[in-house]
């Protein structure tokens, strides 16, 4: 990557300072741009899960046909309780977006939010919704 962005760049090349300089700081500013991408947006391995993350991980992977029957009531009972907690606004918009598989343009038809406020709500709604999710978790371990 970096060296296609060394030929793509290299009309800008003035040559007031060594080649070497210059090659190395697309490089640094690359890597830099790829770590920051990363903090945003952090990328979690399998790998790196500890056996029972795994486990969850596995089951919410299974379609709801593979689940027996205890288990699709008891995730349906989770996320309705999940629903709950959340703000009306936010609970629509989640089921709109998510439970609905409704677009952001039409969940802005319907609702008159903006786009960016549909995506942040979401995002809001999510973090709730997984800092809840992680008490429960906590509190069945215990």
């Amino acid at each position: 990557m970096i060296f296609i962005k060394i030929f793509q760049r290299l009309g800008q090349f003035s040559g007031k300072v060594p080649l070497e300089h210059w090659v190395s700081r697309i490089a640094v500013n690359t890597c830099l741009n790829q770590i920051a991408s990363e903090k945003v947006r952090p990328e979690l391995r399998h790998a790196d899960l500890s056996e029972e993350e795994r486990a969850v991980v596995e089951n919410l992977a299974a379609s709801s046909d593979e689940l027996a029957p205890d288990r699709q009531l008891a995730s349906r009972q989770l996320v309705e309780h999940l629903l709950q907690l959340l703000k009306p606004v936010e609970r629509l918009v989640i089921d709109l977006l998510y439970l609905q598989g409704r677009s952001v343009e039409e969940i802005h038809q319907i609702t008159g939010l903006g786009a960016a406020a549909i995506k942040v709500r979401a995002f809001r709604a999510r973090q709730k919704m997984k800092a809840q999710l992680t008490k429960v978790g906590a509190t069945r371990n215990l």
